[in-house]
This record gives C-alpha cells, sequence and structure tokens, in this order.
C-alpha cells in the first residue's frame, strides 16, 4: 500500500543498545546512594565531591597545622589519611585515574571488556567493605573509594565515546536542561528514560540500606546500625557489579567486537 508509512529501521549493529545504557544509568543511581549513606562522598557525581572538598579545606589546614605543631609529621599524616576529607580526595582521584585511563586503553579493549573492567573494579571494592564483619566503619576507605570511582569514570568514558543522548551517564545537569530543550522525540525520550533510571537506581540504594530496619527502633549512628548499613553498602555494590557484568554481556551480544573503540 503506497500510502503504507515505511517500516522502522533495525537497529544498527554499530549502534549502542539502550538496554545497556540504561543499566549504566541505574548502576549510576545505585552506587552513589550507597556511598554517600556510608560515607557521605559521591563516586560518580564527583562536581559535589569537588565542592566538599574545597569545604574541608581552611579547617583541614588548621587542624594539620596544631598536630604538627605539637607532634609530629607522621601524626599529621596518620590524622589526614584517617579524615573525610582522605576520603573525598581517594573518590576524586579515582575518578581522575579513570577518566585519564579510559581514553588510553588499548584497542582490543572493547565496550564489553570495559564493562567487565569496571565490573571487576565494583565487585572488589564490594568485598574489600565485607572483609571485616565486625567493622564499625568503612575498611580501607582511600582503596575502596578509590575503585568505586575508577570505575564510575571508566564507564563515563565509555558512553561519553558513544555520543549518544545519556551524555556520560554520570553527569545529569545537562541531561536535565537537554531534556526540556527544543529536540527530536526519540532524543527527548532516551534522557528522561536514563533521568528515571538513575533515580530508581537511587530509590533501589536506600532500599538496600533502610530495608526492614524498624523506625525509632535504635540509634541510627550505633554500631550496630553501621555495621548493617556497612554490609549492605557492599552487597549492593556487588549487586552494581552484577548489573554493570550485565551491560557488558548486551554490549557482547550486540556483536559490537572491535567495531568501537575506547
Amino acid at each position: 500500500n503506497p500510502s503504507s508509512p515505511p517500516p522502522a529501521p533495525a537497529p544498527s549493529p554499530d549502534s549502542p543498545p539502550n538496554s545497556a545504557l540504561l543499566l549504566f544509568c541505574l548502576s549510576t543511581g545505585l552506587v552513589d546512594s550507597l556511598t554517600f549513606a556510608v560515607s557521605g562522598v559521591w563516586c560518580a557525581f564527583v562536581t559535589g565531591t569537588t565542592v566538599q572538598l574545597g569545604m574541608d579545606l581552611p579547617s583541614l589546614f588548621t587542624e594539620l597545622g596544631i598536630i604538627k605543631s605539637s607532634t609530629s609529621w607522621p601524626t599529621a599524616v596518620t590524622y589526614f589519611t584517617n579524615s573525610s576529607t582522605a576520603e573525598r580526595a581517594a573518590a576524586l582521584g579515582g575518578f581522575v585515574f579513570g577518566g585519564f585511563l579510559g581514553p588510553r586503553l588499548p584497542r582490543w579493549v572493547t565496550p564489553a571488556r570495559s564493562s567487565a573492567l569496571q565490573s571487576a573494579l565494583l565487585a572488589g571494592a564490594g568485598t574489600l567493605a565485607l572483609v571485616d564483619p565486625t567493622a564499625i566503619y568503612m575498611p580501607h576507605p582511600i582503596w575502596t573509594l578509590g575503585m568505586i570511582s575508577a570505575s564510575m569514570s571508566l564507564q563515563a568514558v565509555l558512553v561519553q565515546s558513544l555520543k549518544t543522548p545519556y551524555a556520560t551517564s554520570v553527569a545529569w545537569t545537562s541531561v536535565w536542561l537537554s531534556a526540556v530543550a527544543p529536540s527530536g522525540p526519540t532524543a527527548r525520550w532516551k534522557r528522561v528514560a536514563g533521568l528515571a533510571a538513575l533515580m530508581g537506581g537511587a530509590g533501589i540504594g536506600a532500599l538496600v540500606v533502610h530495608f526492614g530496619k524498624e523506625e525509632g527502633a535504635g540509634d541510627e549512628h550505633s554500631d550496630e546500625s553501621r555495621q548493617v548499613t556497612l554490609r549492605r553498602m557492599g552487597w549492593g555494590l556487588v549487586g552494581a557489579a552484577a548489573i554493570k557484568a550485565a551491560a557488558g554481556v548486551i554490549f557482547w551480544r550486540r556483536g559490537r567486537g572491535g567495531r568501537l573503540q575506547l
């Protein structure tokens, strides 16, 4: 029938799979909700971490000066490495490292393999969080947060290289603006879907941390409550690693092979 519309074109094998990209968005919300609940640090939304780090500097320099005048530099270094400032610096440093490494990975590192590397980093961070079941605070926070941020940064490099409406999948301020800017319906739908996946991941993270805890049943800052939250964060990171692994499988099944390099 000449009046019937032409059939929709089949997805190109070189086009990035939306399902994998939405899983990345989901993992972003899940990971950041978990790390913020435990340590107050953003590992994907590093704009917030950068502002927090800047706010820490005046008081940190003052406290380090007092420590140096009364004891020694080793004491000051120990104080810094156990501070929240060091955790934020580790998160930002891990993100910058991943951003530096991502574009320089060998050409044989396909999107599927990049996703596998990201998944391994999250699984490693989750293992570090779970290694001591009696821990009250995050064990090895410098390594844990650095690995998480590196995973999220590698994700950002990958998604940015695909040039999709999801931007980098970890920075969303510009996506909010793009979602309401004049554009085609397909691009707008993808942006809205990505934002929904991000918020869904954050909601899942909140459920992981708080589900089953009776309100008013105890002090959320007690040692027992901190232990429970930390263990839940560890398992949540393992879940986020599984989500990234699923995205890698989708990339692999799409048959991207060597067509797209980072």
